[in-house]
């Protein structure tokens, strides 16, 4: 298990534009980012990350959430394997609660 702590300090840290970024395309709009919703299909973009509250939202199909439930949904990854893949990301070792804990196979990505 990942320590709880660790997690709510990754989750100040880590950009939802910087790591939506890299994954679909985006675009500035104002004060906010949008790009076509890569959870269905659509031709206008529908999909908003507002970068001061860290979330994003797709209005057309309703997705919403923050950095670690984008990459759960477009990668298909569990809590944990998000959590260690945005770790390596912002270039963190992630904390473990036991030392016997056998992480996933993103525990060593630092990039």
């Amino acid at each position: 298990m990942i320590r709880a702590d660790f997690i709510e300090r990754l989750r100040q840290q880590a950009d939802i534009v910087q790591i939506t970024g890299e994954l679909i395309k985006i675009r500035k709009a104002g004060s906010q980012y949008k790009a076509c919703c890569p959870f269905h299909e659509e031709k206008s973009p529908s999909f908003n990350i507002n970068p001061k509250t860290q979330k994003y939202k797709c209005f057309g199909c309703g997705q919403s959430g923050d950095v670690f439930r984008f990459v759960m949904n477009f990668k298909r990854f569990t809590f944990t394997e998000a959590v260690e893949y945005i770790a390596g990301r912002c270039h963190q070792v992630v904390e473990y609660e036991s030392p016997d804990y056998k992480p996933s196979r993103f525990r060593d990505i630092q990039l």
